[in-house]
């Protein structure tokens, strides 16, 4: 059981070079290690070095300060550079995919989080289930990072760029990501895309960022503001969006567009079933609690949103009230505790 423990939580303020510091001196042993466990696992790791060195140089021509942040963690952490961003560019080596599509071959069903978002009064409501495998649960963590005129508050995994997960910023706007299964290409990495949303200061600002670069492949954007909710799947070169206007929204981990249903490589029972289960949960008017009790839904228990194996962290945002509030472990049986942005 996990009821017992809260997620670790940092303060940084400072440049994107402070920040990336930061973080690989405080996650230098997990870098450290979780490089040198790639370099003896993935078969003929070297091969791969160049096609992300090209992801490199144009990740760099987009975002230079987001390569400054992760030239700083590489220092600071004593690990090379091209390894460090290696572990950020699941488009060029992907095990998290080969892993999951052999589990469902034989029967499981490992995909990847749950968002569900919702008004309280008019004012918007949001919560995200972390699922992933139960062995990585340590490796989350809460972070606040203010630079210039940015600051936000979200679950990270220690040994990747931020915001592969859920983050909100001071601008009232809330990025949940999802997992899709679909084509990759030489271009910028997926959670690259998701780390410069979080200093957008609009949806619109955000959804530019994700039309006008080259997108190596893409996650599910579940972006927020006021009483927008718009998301945004991508699939190659092709994006699908949807908004709803003061209307509540759920998204697991297959594509809901009709035209970008056809790009997708699998997806599973699980997501599915999720979908459906959340759906049914919602309500016009959605408290924090409401929006609790739908992550912690296990009653499909073939599918439950709150899974035992899967879920390993939940993350609520109310921006009205610039609040969040994050879960270790599973949202049934963990404590939210509560931090004001």
């Amino acid at each position: 059981m996990y009821s017992k423990k809260h997620l670790p939580y940092y303060e940084i303020e400072g440049t994107h070079s402070v920040v990336g510091e930061f973080i690989g001196k405080t996650f230098r042993a997990q870098i450290q290690e979780a490089i040198s466990k790639r370099k003896k696992t993935i078969e003929n790791y070297e091969s791969y070095l160049p096609k992300s060195h090209e992801c490199l140089e144009i990740t760099k021509k987009y975002f230079p300060n987001l390569i400054l942040e992760t030239e700083s963690t590489a220092k600071a952490a004593d690990v090379e550079m091209i390894d460090l961003f290696f572990m950020s560019n699941r488009e060029v080596y992907d095990p998290e995919e080969v892993w999951d599509a052999n589990h469902i071959t034989n029967g499981n069903n490992p995909d990847h989080c749950t968002v569900v978002a919702g008004y309280d009064n008019g004012n918007l409501v949001i919560g995200h289930n972390e699922d992933w495998s139960a062995e990585v649960i340590d490796e989350l963590y809460v972070l606040k990072a203010t630079i210039g005129e940015v600051t936000f508050i979200g679950l990270q995994y220690d040994v990747v760029v931020l915001g592969c997960s859920a983050t909100m910023n001071n601008f009232g706007l809330v990025q949940c990501i999802n997992d899709l299964y679909q084509t990759n290409k030489i271009g910028i990495p997926k959670y690259y895309l998701a780390r410069a949303i979080l200093e957008a200061k609009t949806l619109d600002e955000a959804e530019h960022i994700i039309r006008s670069v080259p997108r190596g492949s893409g996650f599910n954007h579940v972006l927020a503001q006021n009483g927008e909710i718009r998301n945004i799947e991508i699939a190659g070169d092709a994006i699908g969006v949807q908004s709803a206007l003061h209307t509540p929204y759920v998204h697991t981990n297959h594509y809901l567009t009709e035209e970008l249903k056809m790009l997708e490589k699998f997806h599973t029972k699980s997501s599915e079933e999720r979908y459906i289960r959340a759906t049914e949960l919602l309500k016009p008017n959605m408290s924090i609690e409401d929006i609790k009790a739908i992550l912690a839904d296990s009653e499909n228990k073939e599918y439950p949103i709150c899974r035992e194996d899967e879920t390993i962290g939940s993350a609520i945002f109310n921006p009205y009230e610039s609040k969040s509030y994050f879960c270790y472990g599973h949202p049934c049986v963990g404590e939210f505790v509560e931090y004001k942005l």
